[in-house]
């Protein structure tokens, strides 16, 4: 066992980094937690008029309450990926060789972040959505075979681009039943 050696100067230098980080941690957690309020709130007050539209506006076609419904989903959604405690992606992904649980290493992908066609249809959100939502290469620590697995951030992140997709499916869906139904 080597001893640490340690310069004395550099001990206030390494406290002062600390207290820096955990700062900066302190300052991203109250960011997040307001933006997941502001999501919270928009969410409950969209669904209050969508109640309200349900109760007083009969003539509003299905495709008008179902993009609500959409929209209060990707919201709650949004917020409770903002708001969950941190966990460790890999702890729960499996080998499917050795069937071994955690602690793998992420091994490093070679190709775009973005897709181009997300990009082009649902711009940058659904873009962030689907490369959030993509598998994940790893490689095992028992066996070192290479494999890809979904971890539970990008469950989360396939949940919002499949919320996305659904708005943008719909409002299609509505603008050309609007068109032929005339």
């Amino acid at each position: 066992m080597r001893p640490v050696l340690r310069n004395v100067k550099s001990v206030p230098l390494l406290a002062t980094i600390r207290s820096r980080i955990i700062g900066k941690d302190i300052l991203l957690r109250l960011l997040k937690i307001t933006v997941a309020f502001f999501l919270l709130l928009l969410a409950g007050l969209s669904m209050l008029a969508e109640i309200s539209s349900i109760n007083t506006d009969s003539g509003a076609s299905w495709h008008q309450h179902v993009a609500k419904t959409l929209f209060i989903s990707l919201c709650v959604c949004s917020a409770y990926l903002l708001l969950r405690r941190p966990i460790d992606p890999v702890a729960e992904v499996y080998c499917p060789r050795c069937t071994a649980l955690g602690e793998h290493a992420a091994a490093p992908e070679y190709g775009t972040s973005v897709s181009p066609m997300a990009w082009h249809l649902g711009g940058f959100l659904l873009s962030i959505f689907y490369s959030g939502g993509k598998q994940r290469r790893f490689r095992c620590r028992e066996c070192g075979e290479l494999f890809y697995s979904h971890t539970a951030v990008s469950r989360g992140y396939r949940l919002l681009f499949l919320l996305f997709v659904a708005i943008i499916v719909n409002y299609i869906w509505s603008d050309l039943s609007e068109v032929f139904g005339e």
